[in-house]
């Protein structure tokens, strides 16, 4: 994956960038995508960067690298085009017939999402937090809405240091909180890595540099022996037969490594290090297993066998940890192609198990499974189109704070669900600034304000209003009590 800034590079040289990948997809007869690139420099001409660049640098880097995640000549032109309707005035409708409704549908959806989301501040709570990750999913239709936006806001996290420290804070604790968590629902767990490691150096500057420096006397020898190591390992495989593998090495990110340090100290961090085997067989993962313990001293605390006794969660892998020359240790994760599948992109249900033991509502994460979906490429045609959470919708305080509600909920049943109080007193509601009645359904994305009398304004008729059980109790509750009238 390039990730390189378009840094001082003229228009023509960014459309030859940009057409390497595109080409790469065998797209270069496609017309649309230099219409696109065309137009995105004409409508951003006079615009810039905090930076100083040409603003348009921004949408071809995203371009650039939604064409290598090969998704789609539309999804390319819809990056192209993201910041089009918000920041040039230019209409939806305008692109609809410029292009066609599908790219209209992701670039409209993308300027949706950017517009809900701007003005809410998100609170580090936990539940907070996961209820606006759930209205983010709820807003959309199209996957390639959250890639293309997951890919929008790594380009801002790599060119950050152009902000102040506030705007900087702001941004690493979104993208810890919301985006970083959306990459991995989406799979986008390379992207997901440095996210957190921007953020991470952001909100925790010192511990970052202080971490930093302890393992960078260690990268280079970790390097090393990734190396070294991938090539005795493959060599091993070469003399024993083993055919049709890969191998793939990595290095544990910053953060990463600061979570697991704070888990279980640093004597605990033994994956630092990691190696990566891929097989055909589940014959060839324990003839494997085999050659590499006894090729190498394993740490017996650290040996799981996922493959004969999987996770609850599905998870199927055999994890060992080595050692290499008596320093270092090196985690070896051995699994078929199909688990490879499973595990980390198939129905995502490792994200499932994790999150319903965390969540106190346990809601349930099945609907992580769709997010996925566009990944595997059934019949081998690419289905982008997400259907999750549609029992709830997501609704916003004048505060920001995201309220998940059942789906035909009113501005009534939003009251109760603030505080029973908030429900009592209510004498009317405000929804996106405009009065409405208290029997107003509301829809993903309203901010709702209720109006309040001073004294308990309950009636019998209200039971007629509300749709959620909670409210429908209360109200009996109290209209039982004449007390009140």
């Amino acid at each position: 994956m390039n990730l390189e800034l378009n840094k001082s590079k003229s228009i023509e040289e960014l459309w030859l960038d940009l057409e390497k990948y595109v080409t790469e997809w065998k797209l270069e007869k496609e017309p649309m995508i230099r219409k696109a690139f065309d137009l995105a420099v004409k409508l951003h001409s006079k615009q810039k960067r905090e930076s100083g660049e040409d603003y348009v640098t921004h949408p071809i880097w995203v371009a650039k690298v939604v064409a290598q995640l090969g998704i789609g000549r539309r999804a390319i032109v819809a990056a192209l085009l993201h910041d089009t309707v918000e920041d040039c005035d230019f209409p939806v409708e305008e692109i609809a017939s410029e292009f066609d409704g599908e790219v209209a549908s992701l670039v409209g959806g993308l300027t949706e999402v950017k517009k809900k989301t701007h003005a809410i501040e998100v609170e580090m709570h936990k539940t907070d937090i996961e209820v606006f990750r759930r209205f983010l999913f709820s807003s959309v239709n199209d996957v390639r809405v959250l890639v293309i936006r997951i890919v929008d806001k790594l380009h801002n996290g790599l060119t950050v240091n152009v902000l102040c420290e506030e705007r900087k804070i702001k941004y690493a604790r979104r993208n810890l909180g919301i985006y970083s968590p959306v990459a991995e629902y989406v799979g986008l767990h390379y992207f997901k890595r440095i996210l957190d490691d921007i953020a991470f150096k952001i909100l925790y500057p010192k511990e970052s540099e202080e971490l930093e420096k302890e393992l960078s006397d260690l990268k280079g020898e970790e390097i090393k022996a990734l190396s070294l190591i991938n090539s005795e390992i493959e060599e091993s495989l070469k003399i024993n037969h083993i055919q049709n593998y890969e191998i793939t090495g990595r290095i544990k990110s910053l953060y990463s490594t600061f979570l697991k340090i704070k888990k279980r100290g640093r004597e605990g961090v033994k994956d630092r290090v990691g190696i990566r085997i891929l097989l055909e067989s589940v014959a060839d993962c324990y003839a494997v297993l085999g050659i590499l313990h006894s090729k190498f001293i394993y740490l017996p605390d650290e040996f799981n066998d996922y493959i004969s006794n999987p996770k609850p969660n599905g998870y199927r892998s055999i994890q060992t940890t080595i050692r290499w020359e008596d320093k270092l240790t090196l985690e070896v994760q051995i699994r078929t192609k199909k688990m490879h599948e499973f595990n980390e992109f198939g129905p995502a249900s490792h994200i499932a198990y994790k999150q319903s033991k965390e969540m106190s509502n346990n809601l349930g994460y099945e609907w992580v499974k769709s997010l996925i979906k566009w990944q595997k490429g059934d019949s081998n045609v690419n289905n982008y189109r997400i259907n999750v959470l549609s029992k709830y919708i997501y609704v916003f305080t004048p505060k920001g704070d995201t309220i998940q509600l059942p789906n035909g909920a009113t501005a009534l049943d939003f009251a109760y669900r603030i505080h029973t109080d908030v429900g009592n007193y209510c004498s009317g509601a405000k929804v996106n600034q405009k009065m409405v009645k208290i029997g107003h359904e509301l829809k993903t994305g309203d901010i709702v304000e209720i109006l309040s009398t001073k004294k308990i304004n309950v009636n019998k008729n209200w039971l007629n209003v509300v749709t959620t059980n909670f409210a429908k109790e209360h109200i009996r509750r109290m209209t039982l009590d004449t007390d009140n009238f």
